[in-house]
């Protein structure tokens, strides 16, 4: 046996593989060419060189240690012969043949040296570290030329401080990069590395070959209508047709989340002024772009209807269309009197006419204001706005491109987060106890999934949309709360297209009129900005309420009563649900009514009584909210 390990000729389901199999002793007869070094010990070889002569405008390392081993390096060679041997990786990798008739499975496989997932041509093994990686990852050279710029060489950098955007795959990722200085671009190594072909045959596209022309990628592509010079550009010179490598292969049947029924791709549009309907901007009737043919105005960028929070992925093309069921969300017993799904008992419809602060919706988790509203007709408190007894089981929403179920609050430990009895909506980032619109994983709020395009707010004069690109959405800052969200966590927003206004999803689902117990009429909720002086005070906890640019609060305009927005809706006002039990990793914690004869000091803040209708209760400890309690 070969002191490294060898590979052996297996059948598997009729098909024959070719399995490795290490050996942990070590040797130094490898017969494997060419041998390469594994890229953990080039990055940190690099890593332990001095790199303050080598960096570039933009921070990045420039690599000088050679893919092959052994290494004419000086210093890789101290390594390889360090007393720490035993720690790096002092072999060469060895090729890893997944298999010979089948792709591999993305799940399966993460490169260690790029930490992504994305598959490439083929991949190696490292018998010391025992890590996977991309053949491109490994083999990269020190510097390649890439079609898209003949006249300029890719270098092999390092990103040490910043995750980079490869501009083919749109993949965040770091360590080893191929980077132009002088284009300001940066590429994978599989991408920047993949072969490219001569000509394309593809009749479902275009009828004829099509040939690459590095010299026409300053061309807008027939299909998306955008030059990407970083894109390899095709061309068929008989028809004058010029398309990127990655358009060529655009599905034609597709659905996305901002529309009910499938869109298809069009090459040539009617002659009008159209708008996108997901960016909402122009949409030129000279270039290709998909369309519905069930709503004659509905057209879509072709690579805005292609984005990864909009489109789930699939080709409907030759998939027949399936009518969607609807599920109605109760059963109707009598007029006025119905069976909802999420409830055992009937549910009788009644109106409104005094506000109690101790009724609230068990699905939205807000007071019941006015109107009509479900009350159970058995013994327990079970309460349901109109609005949300009859929210769909079912929905289509903009924000997710799969349809979305509703559900009760799931009751148990989910382990995968660590939590139960609860959840965190998507779009608003805030915990909640309530009714949860769900799909693999991705979870709405009641108040959040009514939310649809052009939405009228109240605040502001013009509908406003979904039309922020994701990294835009993750820079812009709403302008109530002042708040631009938390990296992958962040709350997403609203904006107009006639102004700059924009807004989060957390302060645009804020009732904008709620009642005060002490208070007779209806307040609404104003920006901070509105503010008449600083004399105003918070009727609840007797503090100033300091106006400025950050926040909002509510105002009487009957009474000049004010008041914080938390101290009227409580910090965490989809929690307040009393008798209620969440689970996360530390332990359960109650949400107790907060009724005794004198309020209790919350744990987390001493020099304060808990002030809202709910307290919750870890081990001995009391919290005013939720947020405390994880404090």
């Amino acid at each position: 046996m070969n002191p490294v390990g060898e590979f052996r000729e297996e059948e598997i389901d009729g098909k024959t593989f070719f399995l490795y199999n290490s050996s942990t002793s070590s040797g130094e007869d490898i017969p494997l060419q060419p041998l390469f070094l594994c890229p953990l010990l080039r990055v940190k070889t690099h890593s332990q060189k001095d790199p303050e002569a080598n960096y570039d405008d933009q921070g990045f390392v420039l690599f000088d240690i050679s893919p092959h081993f052994p290494s004419a390096d000086p210093q890789v060679h101290y390594m390889l012969d360090s007393h720490n041997r035993g720690l790096i990786c002092k072999l060469p990798v060895l090729p890893l043949f997944w298999c010979n008739n089948k792709e591999p499975n993305g799940a399966d496989f993460c490169c260690s040296a790029c930490k992504i997932t994305n598959l490439g041509t083929a991949y190696y093994f490292c018998t010391t570290c025992r890590k996977k990686f991309h053949k491109e990852c490994v083999e990269s050279p020190l510097e390649i030329k890439h079609p898209s710029y003949p006249f300029q060489s890719l270098q092999l950098y390092s990103s040490p401080f910043a995750l980079v955007n490869c501009i083919c795959c749109d993949i965040s990722f770091q360590d080893m990069i191929y980077h132009s200085s002088t284009y300001k671009l940066s590429m994978h190594p599989v991408c920047a590395m993949k072969p490219v072909p001569s000509f394309i045959d593809h009749t479902k596209r275009h009828p004829h070959p099509l040939t690459f022309s590095p010299s026409k990628a300053f061309l807008p592509c027939n299909v998306c209508g955008l030059i990407k010079e970083s894109i390899l550009t095709y061309v068929c010179v008989p028809c004058d047709f010029v398309v990127h490598q990655d358009c060529i292969y655009f599905p034609h049947i597709i659905k996305i989340s901002r529309h009910h029924h499938r869109i298809i791709f069009t090459s040539s549009l009617p002659s009008a002024k159209w708008s996108c309907g997901v960016c909402r901007g122009e949409v030129d009737n000279h270039y290709g772009a998909y369309s519905c043919n069930k709503c004659g105005d509905y057209f879509v960028h072709t690579r805005c209807a292609l984005r990864k929070d909009v489109w789930n992925g699939e080709d409907l093309e030759g998939i027949p269309e399936e009518p969607e069921m609807d599920v109605e969300p109760y059963e109707t017993i009598t007029d006025a009197i119905i069976l909802h799904f999420s409830h055992d008992h009937h549910l009788k419809l009644e109106i409104n006419r005094v506000y109690d602060e101790n009724k609230f919706c068990q699905a939205c988790i807000l007071p019941i204001y006015e109107g009509t509203y479900y009350s159970c007709m058995d013994t327990c408190d079970f309460i349901l706005h109109e609005a949300c007894a009859n929210a769909p089981r079912k929905k289509h929403h903009p924000l997710h491109p799969h349809p979305l179920t509703l559900k009760v609050v799931s009751i148990g430990y989910d382990h995968y987060r660590r939590r139960g009895n609860y959840f965190e909506c998507r779009a608003c980032r805030r915990q909640s106890c309530g009714f949860v619109y769900d799909s693999l994983g991705f979870s709405l709020d009641l108040r959040c999934a009514s939310v649809f395009e052009p939405f009228e707010y109240q605040g502001h004069e013009n509908p406003l949309f979904l039309a922020l690109e994701p990294d835009e959405e993750k820079a812009v800052i709403c302008q109530i709360c002042q708040e631009d969200g938390d990296g992958n966590n962040y709350i997403r927003k609203l904006n107009c297209m006639e102004c700059k206004y924009i807004i989060c999803f957390r302060c645009a689902t804020l009732p904008y009129k709620a009642k005060y117990k002490h208070d007779k009429h209806f307040l609404t909720f104003r920006e901070g900005k509105e503010g008449s002086d600083q004399l105003d005070w918070c009727e609840v906890c007797e503090k100033k309420l300091v106006y400025s640019r950050k926040g909002g609060f509510y105002a009487c305009d009957d009474c000049c009563a004010t008041l914080h927005v938390n101290r009227l809706l409580g910090r965490d006002e989809y929690m307040l649900k009393p008798g209620h039990t969440v689970m996360n990793y530390r332990s359960n914690i109650h949400i107790l009514p907060n009724n005794t004869m004198t309020r209790p000091f919350c744990h987390g803040h001493k020099e304060d009584r808990c002030p809202h209708k709910v307290v919750f209760k870890w081990h001995d400890m009391t919290f005013c909210s939720y947020s405390c309690s994880m404090h």
